[in-house]
């Protein structure tokens, strides 16, 4: 069976070679590897090129973010950040220079569904400022599926058990940094439904699974300061230097245990400091825009 993250470059090569999108990124990082030319990378590479002879690889420009899969070779040039958005197709490559990270942003992908009772994939998406581009996306998504169920591709996509392509469409999703949390919990604004899956998302990127569940008292200003330390917390995490942590298992096991005492400690002086006279807002439950937690 193939991997998600084969299905989505096969895809993603799809098109790039029917032109659907100009250019495709096989970053190394993604298979715990360093550079183009190490096994995985060169292998899912060399598999994209011979399926799609016309396509070819760069990766000796600068800065290498990964090896570039174009109809064009872009080895040799100097590629900034902003114009890698640009080869890569993004509809948003002109927000990048301008992104106030601290602030509200929206993430735009193109999502394809396929065979029966399959997980929706992310094809490739691209953080806006705004949603000004949702028309450009959704032209997108009409012209990936035609190219995604161009019968010339049948015998490709039966090689990654691909069997019928149910649709290509957009979604959307809020990005809700933790400074505009921070900045607004400083005010005395209630925060919305998002903001309080955004902070849910936090503490579940956290590890703090057992305060996912509990019901802050959003006024009371003890509970407001452990929000707000635990969100500083999130932003500057000083494990960070050592992520992936799981290069260190038995740092991790006591980091975990470590976690889960900070954890009840937290809850302790939560209940201890709660009171009757201050209104509740429920955490929500259902989580469905809580990303999966950070691997450590």
């Amino acid at each position: 069976m193939e991997s998600s993250k084969e299905i989505v470059n096969i895809l993603n090569a799809i098109l790039v070679n029917e032109g659907v999108r100009s250019a495709m990124l096989v970053q190394p990082q993604d298979y715990k590897e360093r550079t183009g030319t190490d096994p995985i990378t060169l292998s899912i590479v060399n598999k994209i090129k011979r399926l799609f002879p016309e396509i070819v690889s760069s990766d000796k420009y600068e800065t290498n973010q990964g090896t570039i899969i174009s109809k064009k070779s872009y080895d040799g040039k100097i590629i900034s950040l902003g114009n890698m958005g640009k080869i890569l197709g993004y509809p948003c490559y002109n927000d990048y220079e301008t992104l106030n990270r601290e602030e509200p942003l929206y993430d735009l992908q193109l999502v394809v569904s396929y065979n029966d009772n399959e997980i929706p994939l992310p094809l490739f998406n691209n953080v806006c400022k705004d949603k000004k581009t949702l028309d450009t996306f959704t032209s997108l998504s009409t012209k990936a599926y035609r190219a995604l169920t161009n019968e010339k591709y049948k015998g490709v996509l039966d090689g990654i058990k691909i069997h019928k392509i149910n649709r290509v469409y957009v979604a959307t999703e809020d990005i809700i940094p933790a400074q505009h949390l921070i900045n607004k919990m400083m005010t005395k604004k209630k925060l919305s439904e998002e903001e309080i899956n955004a902070l849910i998302n936090v503490l579940y990127n956290s590890g703090f699974n057992n305060l996912l569940e509990y019901e802050f008292q959003y006024t009371n200003p003890i509970h407001k300061g452990i929000l707000l330390g635990l969100l500083l917390h999130g932003k500057y995490d000083i494990l960070s230097p050592f992520y992936p942590i799981q290069k260190y298992p038995k740092q991790q096991e006591e980091v975990g245990k470590i976690t889960i005492q900070l954890e009840n400690g937290l809850l302790d002086v939560l209940e201890k400091t709660k009171t009757k006279t201050i209104t509740k807002i429920s955490t929500t439950k259902t989580k469905t825009k809580t990303r999966r937690r950070r691997t450590l």
